[in-house]
């Protein structure tokens, strides 16, 4: 404990500085905020028509993940770099890949307004599937920017009671001023999704020929009625979510400005100070409901049945609110560094109704239940600090540490530090980076406390500490980067084969190594991704060996003579694969994937095809997803007893306006 308080002061004593800038020559320019809402990290608006064919966030983010098969059905990450194990478990975080948040928040600042208007669709009206992405921002004053997202989305799916609806919508907005300056995101979420309970037998998937018009006659777990214009299923999940951030910063340069004539016009004496102040409210409700729970308790999927053997009503009612005061020293170049103080508080309520009142499944009482409280409200006094430093425009030194002074997380604490060398010579751009970081976090607060109509716990659990070495490696003019980890895990917490989170009590070991890299010859263009990841305990965390994904297309453009109109179109496939391994298994009531043993899955690759174009700015592409569909062994799950889609077609258009 102590020696976590003096390194923190130790962070407290150097300076800060982050080299990457933003290029504020350009018409459109965009970021995102890091982690620590420290530096303005550079980011690509989605205007290429490269990858436009991928639609799935799901696809867009992870080489290989294990969903439901359907579009904002739950899913998770089959890379364990892409998992967090130390959020919150809230019961909506198989749905977060789908979801708009303050750590996807892309600020803007535009000379020219900029709108942006996409419409994706595919399938036959049984299964139809529909995108509307609306986008809109604009600089009000040129250092005021104000934008708006609106996504509507719907799925069928192809199999029966998949149906998903996710509606969200995000107000963006960010201020630069030389004294006062903002970034602002609130978002809304909110989805509706079927639970099917996986089909009834993987051979009516593996050992049978269906036409695509009867894979709604394929039984599941969880009845209900499924038809086109009519919706009614006996199991389903409701979420809705608000999130709000936001930072404000105080600067006092002119206070500490050099006033000798003679020097450099900019140029500042000594570190100005600036103030800032950070708030959070993440504010989850969740809804599960079941007409039936005796079809889960007989198929042995649930435990048992608690409350209300009739129906399952379950809610859950969370929220999380940060206020923190941060401190900041500014010198030249963006030389800074910061140290500041947080104050967090999260409100656990959990509901499950005696009776089946549906208008009162929002409703939030202190309800108690042997030795299980239903209501909670924790508190969490944290501090933090961190500097970054560039030596000879060639070493940048990053350390960064927060100490949890009181609260719930009482001695915790996170550190790590990165050391990188960047060479730039004769056109070769190389970064050589080695990080380390340890944390010791107590678990969130349903990992050990949680009661709902199938599943009760209460348990007492030990911090988790995972420590975590990294070198990454990447040359910007071959395309080519790679990046290597090594974690060691101790007391993590995971869902066991019965669904019950346990806290494996010894150290467990993944090493995990990503690399990509992109070739062009001539028109043809390659762009791959490749995981590798080894497990030292796999009844513990499965995770695929191999994992890989590669796009492969010609380009070319067309020019019309006539008219000196120009079309680019690209036409390739997409490939997607990973090894075989006991992947998991999907809980329902709990919303989360748990450990199985039953059947390993994997050891299939997924082809799709597509055809891109672009006339000026609009972008358009027709794809089949799932081409190899029924060529090969149809073991095409990645979730026990959930099959992805087969074979169908999709087609999108996006149309951008710069003025």
């Amino acid at each position: 404990m102590k020696k976590s308080v003096v390194i923190l002061i130790i962070l407290a004593l150097f300076s800060f500085n982050h080299y990457a800038q933003i290029d504020t020559s350009q018409i459109i320019y965009s970021w995102k905020l890091d982690p620590y809402s420290i530096v303005k990290l550079p980011a690509d608006i989605d205007t290429n028509l490269a990858g436009f064919q991928i639609d799935n966030p799901l696809i867009r983010e992870y080489i290989s993940a294990s969903t439901l098969g359907n579009l904002s059905a739950p899913a998770i990450s089959n890379i364990f770099t892409d998992r967090n194990f130390t959020e919150d478990y809230t019961l909506a975080n198989a749905f977060y890949p789908y979801m708009k948040r303050p750590d996807n928040t892309l600020y803007m600042n535009t000379r020219k307004p900029f709108s942006k208007l996409t419409y994706i669709s595919g399938g036959r009206s049984f299964y139809k599937e529909e995108t509307l992405d609306a986008y809109h921002t604009q600089n009000v004053t040129p250092a005021l920017n104000v934008g708006l997202h609106l996504t509507l989305q719907e799925a069928l799916g192809q199999y029966r009671l998949q149906r998903t609806k996710n509606n969200s919508f995000r107000l963006f907005s960010n201020y630069g001023g030389k004294l006062y300056s903002y970034h602002l995101t609130f978002n809304y979420n909110r989805i509706s999704a079927n639970e099917n309970g996986g089909i009834l037998n993987d051979s009516l998937i593996t050992d049978t020929t269906f036409t695509i018009s009867k894979y709604k006659l394929i039984e599941t777990l969880f009845d209900g009625m499924d038809e086109t214009n009519r919706n009614v299923p006996d199991v389903y999940h409701e979420i809705r979510n608000i999130n709000l951030f936001t930072i404000h910063e105080l600067s006092f340069r002119k206070l500490f400005s050099s006033s000798d004539t003679t020097k450099k016009s900019g140029r500042i004496k000594i570190f100005y100070p600036k103030l800032a102040y950070i708030f959070s409210l993440d504010r989850t409700k969740v809804l599960f409901v079941d007409k039936n729970p005796s079809v889960g308790l007989s198929a042995g999927l649930y435990p048992d049945v608690y409350v209300d053997r009739s129906r399952t009503l379950d809610s859950l009612f969370y929220w999380k609110m940060q206020n923190a005061l941060r401190l900041q020293f500014q010198g030249r170049k963006n030389n800074h560094y910061f140290i500041d103080i947080a104050y967090d508080r999260v409100n656990y309520s959990q509901f499950v109704p005696t009776d089946t009142v549906v208008e009162d499944y929002f409703l939030y009482h202190d309800y108690t239940m042997p030795s299980v409280s239903r209501k909670a409200q924790l508190h969490n006094t944290h501090l933090s600090s961190g500097f970054s430093r560039i030596f000879a425009n060639a070493l940048k030194l990053d350390l960064y540490g927060r100490y949890y002074l009181s609260g719930y997380q009482s001695g915790d604490y996170k550190l790590s530090g990165n050391i990188e060398l960047l060479v730039n010579r004769k056109g070769i751009n190389l970064n050589i980076k080695a990080g380390a970081s340890n944390e010791f976090l107590r678990p969130g607060f349903l990992y050990g406390n949680f009661v709902s109509n199938n599943f009760i716990w209460s348990q007492y659990l030990q911090q988790t500490n995972i420590t975590n070495l990294s070198c990454d490696l990447s040359l910007s003019s071959n395309r080519f980067g790679v990046q290597a980890d090594y974690y060691l895990l101790h007391n993590l917490i995971y869902f066991d084969t019965v669904a019950f989170p346990q806290q494996y009590g010894h150290v467990l070991s993944v090493l995990s190594i990503i690399a990509q890299k992109e070739f062009t010859v001539w028109k043809f263009h390659s762009n791959n991704k490749i995981a590798f990841q080894q497990v030292s305990e796999p009844d513990v965390l499965s995770l695929p060996a191999l994992a890989l994904y590669s796009s492969d297309y010609l380009e070319h453009e067309f020019y019309f003579k006539a008219t000196e109109g120009r079309l680019t179109a690209m036409i390739g496939f997409d490939l997607f694969y990973n090894t075989s391994y006991y992947a998991n298994a999907y809980m329902p009531p709990l919303a989360t994937f748990y450990q199985q043993k039953e059947k390993r899955l994997g050891n299939y690759p997924y082809i799709d095809v597509f055809l891109n174009i672009r006339i000026k700015r609009v972008r358009f592409f027709l794809k089949y997803e799932h081409l190899n569909s029924g060529w090969l062994e149809k073991n095409f799950f990645t979730a026990l007893h959930y099959p992805k889609n087969q074979r169908y077609m999709k087609f999108g258009i996006s149309w951008t306006f710069y003025d």
